[in-house]
């Protein structure tokens, strides 16, 4: 046992006395044990909205630390928003889908196209609307990200 994990439920005037790397090493442990009972808590059932927004939430934020244009990932935030609206029992427009994207629409409507043609989203003409098209996570697709969640979700996937 380290001198860091010996030390986790230790008085914080103990902790104190750590040198530097061994508190790093002990905030990370405990860190990494709250976020392995928060994903699994959050991640009740086959279906969880709410973890998913926190993700979203969480990949969000990073934009108030580093440059936004260094963690774009379209194409996961796209199936993540399209997963938690299924999960609602939602659905969404393509243009309500490249605002949630965060990236611009032209660069949205790129990954939703590639999306598509991978099968694991579809999109449906507005039958009342013809100026709106609908979007959608395939079976495929939604059945993608649960497993993914699934697997990582203790793990807090970012």
């Amino acid at each position: 046992m380290t001198e860091a994990a010996s030390l986790e439920g230790a008085p914080s005037a103990d902790r104190a006395k750590l040198e530097p790397s061994s508190r790093a090493a002990l905030i990370m442990a405990h860190v990494e044990r709250l976020a392995t009972e928060a994903g699994a808590a959050d991640y009740a059932g086959n279906c969880s909205p709410q973890f998913v927004r926190k993700v979203l939430a969480a990949r969000a934020a990073r934009q108030q630390f580093f440059n936004p244009d260094l963690f774009a990932d379209p194409a996961w935030d796209i199936l993540l928003e399209l997963y938690a609206l299924r999960c609602e029992q939602h659905r969404t427009s393509v243009s309500k889908l490249c605002i949630a994207a965060a990236v611009p629409t032209t660069t949205a409507l790129r990954w939703i196209e590639k999306l598509q043609s991978e099968g694991l989203l579809e999109r449906e003409a507005d039958k009342n609307d013809g100026r709106r098209v609908w979007v959608e996570i395939t079976d495929q697709g939604f059945d993608s990200v649960k497993a993914y969640l699934k697997r990582h979700a203790g793990s807090v996937p970012l």
